[in-house]
């Protein structure tokens, strides 16, 4: 026989802590099991009969973390704070338009020439010293302190070796299941319609987690995460004498249950391209390397105001994302990719045309930087169009060729490509790669002969 009892809690973050929460109440005497819920913010335990738990056993069970307990009781529905929303936003949209200014909101298909990579590597700092990496703090000071038991006289360098080992198996694993979640983001690119489609889910999908990490909505709304079964099947590992589990462990911590994390995941998934999204989450994971190496001093430095307002600037640079991510999608859809020529373009196109058998020739290369140069290229309506396009031996979302307003939408190969069309109305035309992150404008002018 065992009895309910249910007691409120708050200074959970995300389905990270109820992971926390459940591993560290079900040690104290007399728990049978425990069921976390951050949307509720509360804990339910089962009680073995006969004994009794008092506030004071899971304030101790858990001491050290940031989280405080009192009797159960409804909570009050959650209040919409509009102005701290508007204030949030208007940040947001600052944020994005100096980013995107300089260029930080671009991932390239290279290793090379990417700032939007140093985005994502600051969102990894941020998150390693959040809440959400108490669990893999507690994993990796648990296998620790196993390998302390097994090998009671060991150098320095032995004790480091079960850390050393987590740390390069969540790089390693970050970059092979980015790979993956990639490869799988690639199999969802079929039409232009349906990729922008997605990629306008994943962008919504990034605006929930950013919005959820502000509290800006409800706890729980927007929440994305793998069984709670799976997070505990993992720890379950921790007591596995096996040398390699420790680089093991470093690699599923890829599946443990972190807002930042399955922002990036997401943000890697929408790529569509494996060695892309492969760099993306190891990059990530650098980022979470320097605290998860040093936890316990990188843990006690960042907490009360400090922690806040990390995590705080970590959620604004999701939303940023999320944004960018709504913009690429957008231009799939077509929806903006058009506009009026200006009277600068206008003017520079005055005995602008030059015909080689009767077609305009105009040329461009997808540059291995990953970027289209040049980015604006000028025709004249009503005559024929002979578009030269080179493209490097890898290209990422760049093998595709997408615009909307002037009908085109081709894959391209590595080498020379050509693209014939003949532009019919005059104004400036946007195309993009396959994501919609990469774009340049086709300006077309009238034809004044």
């Amino acid at each position: 026989m065992s009895e309910k009892v249910k007691f409120c809690v708050t200074g959970t973050t995300c389905a990270s802590c109820e992971v926390l929460l459940e591993r560290e109440l079900k040690n104290v005497k007399g728990v049978l099991q425990v069921e976390a819920s951050h949307a509720q913010q509360c804990v339910e335990i089962d009680v073995a009969h006969g004994a009794s738990i008092s506030i004071d056993d899971l304030a101790q069970a858990v001491a050290g973390h940031p989280y405080t307990f009192s009797p159960w009781k409804e909570s009050a529905s959650h209040a919409w704070d509009l102005p701290r929303i508007g204030a949030v936003l208007l940040l947001v949209w600052v944020v994005w338009y100096v980013l995107n200014s300089f260029g930080f909101l671009t991932i390239t298909p290279t290793v090379s020439g990417s700032g939007g990579l140093m985005a994502i590597f600051t969102i990894g700092v941020i998150a390693s010293l959040s809440s959400c990496t108490a669990i893999l703090a507690g994993l990796i000071l648990a296998i620790s302190a196993n390998h302390a038991k097994r090998n009671t006289s060991e150098s320095t360098h032995d004790r480091l070796r079960p850390h050393i080992l987590f740390n390069i198996g969540r790089v390693i694993g970050f970059g092979l299941f980015g790979a993956l979640i990639g490869l799988v983001g690639s199999l969802l690119v079929l039409t232009p319609g349906l990729n922008a489609i997605f990629v306008l889910l994943v962008a919504l999908l990034m605006l929930g987690i950013g919005a959820n990490l502000l509290h800006l909505v409800p706890k729980g709304a927007f929440s994305i995460r793998p069984p709670k079964w799976v997070s505990h099947k993992i720890h379950a590992l921790q007591d596995s004498p096996h040398p390699a589990m420790p680089f093991i462990l470093g690699a599923l911590s890829f599946f443990l249950p972190c807002g930042f994390t399955q922002s990036v995941q997401l943000y890697a998934l929408s790529t569509g391209e494996p060695l892309t999204s492969a760099v993306i989450m190891m990059v990530f994971a650098l980022g979470t390397v320097p605290a998860l190496f040093g936890v316990g001093a990188a843990t006690s430095l960042t907490k009360g105001n400090t922690l806040k307002y990390l995590t705080q600037g970590a959620g604004v640079l999701v939303l940023v994302i999320g944004f960018s991510q709504l913009g690429n999608g957008l231009t799939l859809l077509g929806v903006g990719s058009i506009s009026a020529p200006t009277q600068e373009q206008l003017a520079m196109a005055e005995g602008a045309l030059v015909l080689v058998d009767g077609k305009q020739v105009i040329q461009m290369e997808v540059a291995s930087a990953g970027f289209y140069s040049p980015e604006v290229l000028q025709v004249v309506a009503g005559i024929p169009v002979e578009w030269e396009i080179y493209g490097p031996e890898f290209m990422g979302c760049f093998d595709t060729l997408i615009s909307r307003g002037l009908g085109i939408s081709t894959r391209l190969k590595p080498g020379m490509n050509t693209i014939e069309f003949t532009p019919t109305k005059p104004g400036n035309y946007t195309f993009s790669c396959s994501m919609g992150m990469s774009r340049g404008t086709m300006v077309v002018v009238p034809n004044e002969n």
